[in-house]
């Protein structure tokens, strides 16, 4: 094969690989919004359409053009375009070029972006996972819905599937009396009633089975107004000693019900941090928690939290929905931020990791430990999603137990 057909391969590739890397960013990016969800979907619709019929309608236009008026010949010397480039238009080149600048610019950009890069490997260790794979048929008592019910025929479909693991995470400012601190974090439930209440509870039970201080949900509770009777059955008749906080997620304002989920939650005993921030005064000592929704929900902080006591004994936590918010964690100086919405890519390859997810950072905060000064920051997988398809991305909850860093 000589140099020239490895160049145009090369070529080749490093245009398609643009071509479908914008606008994975774009639809990545799009879900970032505070936008209407009804118009989120019109908008990933588009992009989808877009990215696969694009190439197709060039070449239909290649075709038909005149090649007297926009054919890039007519606008390059002679002896540049003469037996060098292939005679196309000028739209055909233009979008090339273009696909291929941003392959080669944002394809280093996005690897060197890979989650498994920026995993805070020195502040954190996982201390044990338990994995229960089909839980649907270890339990045939349990209903599933229709569509859950035909995606599990997908192979490697690990929807059932749950990954219950306790890491240890290393903080340099923690409060002597907090080391040993254990939180249970678990996050985007996505009530749609395709996965039986049994699942998550199960998942529930195994958390406050673990000697928990605090236990944190990171929003995405429900998506259908047929879902609120599981509520209560779900997240109801828990350790009263427990404490539990929760924000709500782009779902849960989505299905229109997130006052009606808020208020059945506080009456579970739910702490509603999303509306306000809180300072919890435990056997450990003082906790601020402090909540974030945005772009979802808005709202200002709550008076005399922003800054932290002069004696750093209290401990800061957030909860936030989306990864997106860590700047906003780092300037109230937070040591730790819990987050979910990303469910970990869904669909994870083989060393390349996640693809889609729904951030402006793209993947990068996909799933995992990540740290930038002051904060650091857990991002779970999540328990559900709508689309009940999970591959290589267990459902995930997790304890997280509080070190000090050397």
């Amino acid at each position: 094969m000589s140099w020239s057909i490895l160049l145009r391969l090369l070529i080749l590739c490093v245009l398609g690989l643009g071509h479908i890397g914008f606008w994975i960013s774009l639809f990545n990016r799009i879900n970032a919004t505070g936008l209407h969800r009804l118009t989120i979907k019109a908008i990933e619709k588009a992009i989808v359409l877009i990215c696969l019929l694009l190439p197709f309608v060039i070449l239909a236009i290649e075709s038909n053009i005149d090649p007297e008026h926009w054919r890039i010949d007519r606008w390059l010397p002679k002896f540049l375009v003469q037996g060098q480039l292939p005679n196309l238009s000028v739209l055909a080149y233009a979008y090339g070029l273009l696909a291929m600048g941003y392959g080669l610019i944002a394809g280093p950009i996005w690897i060197f972006h890979r989650p498994q890069f920026h995993m805070a490997h020195d502040r954190m260790e996982i201390l044990d996972t338990h994995i229960e794979n089909h839980l649907h048929r270890k339990n045939p008592h349990w209903l599933l819905g229709d569509k859950a019910k035909k995606s599990l025929k997908l192979p490697g479909n690990e929807v059932m599937h749950l990954e219950a693991n306790t890491k240890a995470l290393l903080l340099e400012r923690i409060p002597a009396n907090f080391v040993g601190m254990r939180i249970g974090h678990l996050s985007d439930i996505h009530l749609t009633g395709q996965l039986p209440d049994e699942f998550y509870r199960h998942a529930l039970d195994w958390l406050v089975r673990q000697k928990i201080d605090l236990l944190c949900l990171s929003g995405d509770i429900i998506d259908e107004a047929q879902a609120l009777p599981s509520l209560p059955v779900i997240f109801g008749n828990l350790d009263p000693s427990i404490p539990k906080l929760f924000v709500l997620g782009n779902h849960d304002r989505a299905c229109e019900l997130d006052q009606t989920v808020r208020d059945a939650m506080t009456k579970l005993d739910w702490i509603d941090v999303g509306q306000a921030d809180c300072r919890l005064n435990t056997s450990r000592g003082p906790i601020v928690v402090f909540g974030n929704e945005r772009p979802w929900f808005c709202r200002e902080l709550s008076p005399g939290f922003s800054q932290a006591n002069s004696d750093h004994q209290e401990l800061r936590i957030g909860i936030s929905h989306s990864p997106d918010q860590l700047h906003w964690a780092k300037n109230l100086d937070v040591s730790l931020l819990l987050c979910g919405h990303t469910h970990g890519g869904q669909i994870r390859f083989p060393w390349i990791g996640p693809i889609i997810a729904p951030s402006k950072y793209g993947s990068r905060f996909a799933s995992g430990v990540f740290y930038q000064n002051p904060t650091l920051m857990h991002v779970s997988r999540g328990l559900s999603g709508i689309h009940p398809i999970r591959l290589g991305c267990l459902p995930e909850v997790s304890i997280l137990e509080m070190r000090k860093k050397p």
